[in-house]
């Protein structure tokens, strides 16, 4: 499974309901977003964030960071509040050009379309902090994957990447379990949307054991690992802090 799916559904949402698309409050729906509104949620989830980063003890330098998923900047406008320079990457050309109109920073804010499963356009250790949220359950396990894996190589020694992905069953990629529950969380659900005349997005995982290696694989740490889940459980996400050592 692909990637040209997701950003055919992102680029009609960048032209249709931009802001709806981030934030899916139904009485926001068809452009009712009033953007001071909008861009204040970005500005508290970050606050909240970087309080979080405290709290554990991990800041990072307020160099460079990266929003992977910006949409329209909601995240990336609220990091430029606190970081030097900041890029916002997405899949969506659409809505990077929504994004560049509600740019408040000049060119301490630049922003990157990526329509490729990994991260190569940004060379290794070249940021200090990595945010995502909302962004990685939308794609498919194996991209989602490797773009977690990617985070990991873009910290510089320091640096922190926190981002929210679904937990799901620990079975090997391309099992026939695994491609099953990517056919039904992918082009079944999709279809299921459509017909009820819903926007046909995706919900994936990457299971818990697969990120934990993958941040030992990269030479990092894993700080904390908060569960997200509502309650009763629906079904499990967390929110995943790591950071990369500094060297001795």
């Amino acid at each position: 499974m692909g990637l040209e799916h997701v950003r055919r559904t992102y680029e009609d949402f960048g032209r249709e309901d931009p802001f709806f698309a981030v934030l899916s409050d139904r009485s926001r729906r068809g452009g009712k977003w009033d953007p001071k509104a909008f861009f204040a949620t970005g500005r508290e989830e970050i606050d909240r964030a970087l309080a979080e980063l405290r709290r554990l003890g991990v800041m990072p330098d307020m160099g460079r960071a990266l929003d992977f998923g910006c949409a329209v900047g909601r995240l990336t406008q609220a990091l430029a509040r606190h970081f030097d320079d900041v890029v916002g990457v997405d899949i969506a050309q659409s809505m990077l050009d929504v994004a560049r109109e509600y740019n408040e920073h000049g060119e301490r804010v630049t922003y990157a379309l990526n329509t490729v499963p990994d991260l190569e356009r940004f060379e290794a250790g070249s940021f200090d902090f990595v945010y995502s949220n909302i962004t990685l359950q939308h794609i498919p396990r194996a991209s989602a994957e490797a773009y977690v894996s990617e985070f990991f190589r873009l910290l510089r020694p320091g640096g922190v990447a926190l981002f929210q992905v679904p937990d799901g069953p620990d079975v090997p990629l391309g099992s026939f379990r695994e491609r099953l529950t990517s056919f039904w969380r992918g082009p079944v659900r999709r279809f299921s949307k459509r017909i009820r005349g819903k926007a046909p997005v995706e919900i994936h995982y990457v299971p818990r054991p697969v990120v934990e290696a993958s941040v030992r694989r990269a030479g990092c740490e894993l700080v904390d690992a908060r569960d997200l889940s509502d309650k009763p459980r629906r079904w499990t996400a967390f929110r995943y802090c790591v950071r990369r050592p500094i060297a001795p």
